[in-house]
């Protein structure tokens, strides 16, 4: 249905006056016309996107959240069910750090209590992929000191679990707020999550929980009761805008998530959405060529502690390196003046532990995928090193922050202290398959045999030649 207006003048005869277009319209004009006042609609702020509200009610655990019959005309339903305890609604517990009114956990069994909220489609709380970071947050107190458990399932199509990871903590007679993230590595399609008591000895306690948020974030925001569900409805469409007001990043509604835009307070370029590092996917674009020897001495870098030369004798002394090379000048050496690393021979070594070398390999928005690493080693080599990848803005001030800036990639080993070769090429390669314009060096210690993440092994002084990046 269509309809017109052909107007000469269209003038308003109250202060009121207003025209009114559904999304579908357009407003257009065969000649000139003036605008004498106007008004923008602003893009909704959002603090934090609270999904444990779009299916439950944070503020009344046990009760089924109003706002879920308001929007869909289906009653919801709330926490009710538990394993080896009974749930209720305790309201003469009036010291809820939410305002709200607390679930009440009696433990009726001897060991293991839980909340009966996992393990079914039923309990899926948002859809979720590989590669998204959750954090689980809740306020728990208990009527005499003990330990509980939080869990965030990775969930497949089926509603059951793939994986299920969990938090042990400490809960006092006194509200605490306990927060548990999880970055998701296994196919699943939603998130479910679920709160135990202690293992063994509970029997006769009671916790209880209050205040339980969910969200697609790396770390807990404050307490949101939820969003306003009919502006979030609406915003939720392919192309909605929101200005998320903790992140400072405009984000839009696309392919049923919000994704950061090219509006983002991110300077350095887009950002995906998979993990901390925020790498971009090859389907969404991130160049997967294979590529040998892709890095280059023009490329930006940012390091600390990869070279002490203010020795007083042999080659640590500034002359005795004269031929120091870059450290993506990828030549083979015999020669210690062609160092590119050089730490010194001091144990633990004459610079703080550990050190970094960092190299941003593309200005491509979608970034690159690597997967190997190949350095001419000395002697004395450098042992196990852990390798990433990030989009994000990271400067002299932050690139050290491995856990706020960076998504880990691989634990890698160069062959340690007294591994000989002196000149050879040692190869490593890791598991990779996501876009970054950064990629990093961490050297955790020269130990002579590889050691599993995060464990460091022994440290001393080390020297190797020139490094390079590959994708295979």
């Amino acid at each position: 249905m269509s309809a017109e207006l052909n107007a000469a003048n269209l003038q308003g005869i109250s202060p009121n006056f207003k025209v009114t277009l559904t999304k579908e319209s357009t407003l257009s004009t065969q000649a000139d016309f003036r605008v004498i006042a106007q008004d923008f609609h602003p893009i909704p702020l959002s603090e934090a996107d609270n999904y444990f509200a779009h299916k439950f009610y944070p503020l009344d655990i046990y009760s089924p959240n109003p706002d879920v019959l308001a929007q869909t005309g289906t009653a919801g339903f709330g926490w009710t069910s538990g394993i080896r305890c009974d749930l209720s609604r305790d309201t003469s517990v009036t010291d809820s750090p939410v305002g709200g009114v607390p679930l009440k956990m009696y433990m009726s069994g001897t060991t293991d209590p839980y909340t009966n909220t996992y393990n079914n489609t039923g309990w899926n709380i948002a859809d979720a992929k590989q590669g998204d970071t959750w954090t689980f947050s809740i306020y728990a107190k208990a009527d005499q000191a003990t330990t509980g458990e939080m869990f965030i399932f990775e969930t497949n199509a089926a509603g059951g679990y793939n994986t299920a990871p969990s938090t042990g903590i400490s809960i006092t007679t006194s509200w605490q707020r306990f927060t548990f993230t999880r970055t998701f590595t296994t196919a699943a399609t939603a998130v479910q999550v679920r709160v135990d008591g202690p293992n063994s000895g509970g029997n006769g306690r009671t916790i209880w929980w209050d205040g339980a948020q969910l969200e697609k974030s790396a770390t807990a925001s404050p307490f949101c009761p939820g969003t306003n569900k009919q502006m979030e409805r609406r915003l939720r469409e392919t192309g909605g805008l929101k200005f998320n007001v903790r992140t400072k990043a405009l984000e839009v509604y696309s392919a049923g998530d919000w994704k950061l835009t090219g509006g983002s307070s991110n300077a350095g370029g887009l950002v995906g959405n998979f993990g901390v590092g925020k790498g971009w996917t090859i389907a969404e674009g991130a160049d997967d060529t294979n590529h040998s020897n892709y890095t280059n001495t023009a490329m930006p870098t940012l390091y600390e502690g990869i070279r002490y030369n203010d020795g007083q004798s042999g080659d640590e002394t500034r002359g005795a390196t004269s031929s120091t090379r870059h450290p993506l000048e990828y030549v083979s050496s015999t020669s210690s003046s062609d160092f590119a690393f050089h730490t010194g021979h001091s144990s633990p070594g004459n610079v703080a532990w550990p050190q970094y070398y960092a190299v941003k390999v593309s200005e491509y928005d979608y970034g690159k995928v690597l997967n190997r690493v190949r350095w001419y080693k000395h002697t004395n080599a450098i042992g196990n090193v852990d390798v990433y990848g990030t989009n994000l803005d990271v400067d002299r001030t932050n690139f050290t922050d491995t856990a706020q800036y960076w998504n880990h990639l691989g634990r890698l080993h160069f062959g340690g202290s007294g591994s000989g070769s002196e000149g050879g090429q040692r190869t490593q390669n890791f598991t990779n398959a996501y876009g970054y314009r950064w990629y990093m060096l961490e050297m955790i210690d020269i130990n002579s045999s590889a050691l599993a993440y995060p464990q460091i092994g022994t440290r001393g002084g080390w020297a190797m030649y020139p490094v390079t990046f590959d994708k295979v």
